[in-house]
């Protein structure tokens, strides 16, 4: 078995060197709109408390009036939603 003319193939070619461009090994933190999220969140919680505040005083009423408790219940939470779903129409028309 004869021996094979070995050649080292990396010095045969040239290699162009191309400057890369440097990206950083980091992204720059951009913070987030902080106002939005927590205005959001907080007219959330104030549509819960409003429709409970609300139901309670519906039924109360209704209630007072001697309507059926079941009825009461009912119509006081349909009132309330309706109520809340106008408020929120409305401020969104409105800004």
């Amino acid at each position: 078995m004869t021996l094979r003319d070995y050649k080292n193939y990396q010095e045969d070619y040239i290699y162009q060197e191309v400057p890369e461009e440097q990206l950083p090994l980091y992204q720059e933190y951009i913070p987030e709109s902080d106002i939005e999220p927590k205005i959001k969140e907080l007219l959330f919680f104030f549509n819960i408390a409003a429709f409970c505040i609300l139901t309670a005083i519906f039924s109360f009423l209704f209630l007072s009036f001697k309507l059926n408790t079941f009825f009461a219940l009912a119509l006081a939470m349909t009132l309330s939603f309706a109520t809340v779903q106008t408020y929120r129409f409305i401020s969104k028309k409105k800004f």
